[in-house]
């Protein structure tokens, strides 16, 4: 089957076949209506010679949805004159709009701030294999500037077995992981910080902490306060409502979970009939639904349409 790297019936598609200017690419978005779910646009570019961490922070993507939207791109090599898909369009998860949404497989925070019919999203970087943040819904207890870091063992025995010996504390500075902004959560020694790691923005690289750019944290940290509700999911799958268009966003499921039914077909079967009222008659293009599951690119795609 012909590669699907075309987003459709979305309006405002734009296309930039520049190398990048000074433009900063913005994270908030005006909420769709009741409804609907997708916000952003998506974006093409040329960058040859470049490499994704850079195309990524420019564009404010993790490397993983680059990556999967461009499965012709290799990590860490200088990328080809080729036009680049820049997956800046974004389905909201089928969850409350409040607070904080973290959806690890897509390595995406979603933030709603109070008061405003605004929504912010940021790339970030999750928790390596063993080490993944709990499934939890947690709270916001208390943000730090300049924070201090107390290793916790896991990481000081990794560490000692790389031959490097870490202190019991490390003060604020260039070294320190944390780096400026720390937000710490009600599950213990789990932290949403900024990084002095910027190339493991949408990777699998932390010992479970939710890693931020610093850009981003900057913006996002004066906003959020204690007590700010954080949901951490696990949904590889997005299915959702635009109008009378269904929609699906799919990403590659964590891989210690992948053989779970949620990040299975069927799993997204399951997710899709959910979404459609028993009185409705949907018409659902399975092959593509299949394709998606198998293949999948990050950015949503029309799979169905209601016809009642």
């Amino acid at each position: 089957m012909k590669k699907i790297n075309r987003l459709t019936r979305l309006a405002g598609i734009a296309f930039s076949c520049a190398l990048f200017s000074n433009l900063i690419f913005a994270s908030t978005f005006t909420l769709p209506a009741s409804g609907n779910s997708i916000i952003g646009n998506i974006k093409y570019t040329e960058a040859p010679g470049d490499f994704t961490p850079n195309v990524s922070h420019h564009y404010n993507v993790g490397q993983n949805a680059l990556l999967v939207a461009n499965p012709d791109i290799v990590e860490n090599v200088s990328l080809p004159k080729a036009t680049l898909t820049i997956p800046t369009v974004y389905m909201l998860p089928p969850l409350p709009r409040k607070g904080i949404v973290i959806n690890l497989p897509e390595m995406r925070m979603y933030y709603y701030p109070p008061g405003t019919n605004t929504v912010m999203t940021f790339p970030i970087g999750i928790g390596r294999i063993g080490k993944t943040i709990p499934l939890a819904n947690a709270k916001i207890t208390r943000k730090v500037v300049n924070p201090t870091w107390t290793p916790p063992d896991d990481i000081r025995e990794f560490n000692r077995n790389q031959g490097i010996k870490l202190p019991k504390k490390m003060g604020p500075g260039p070294d320190n992981p944390l780096g400026p902004y720390a937000i710490y959560l009600t599950i213990p020694t789990y932290l949403i910080h900024s990084t002095i790691f910027p190339e493991s923005i949408g990777r699998r690289a932390s010992f479970g902490c939710i890693r931020m750019n610093e850009d981003d944290i900057k913006q996002f940290f004066p906003l959020v306060e204690p007590g700010t509700q954080v949901s951490i999911i696990d949904m590889p799958y997005k299915v959702a409502w635009n109008g009378n268009h269904l929609y699906l966003e799919a990403h590659p499921p964590l891989e210690e979970k992948k053989h779970e039914e949620h990040a299975t077909l069927d799993g997204v079967v399951k997710a899709i009939q959910a979404q459609i009222p028993s009185q409705d008659i949907v018409l659902v293009n399975w092959q593509l639904v299949s394709y998606l599951a198998d293949n999948p690119d990050g950015i949503p795609h029309e799979v169905g349409v209601k016809v009642n």
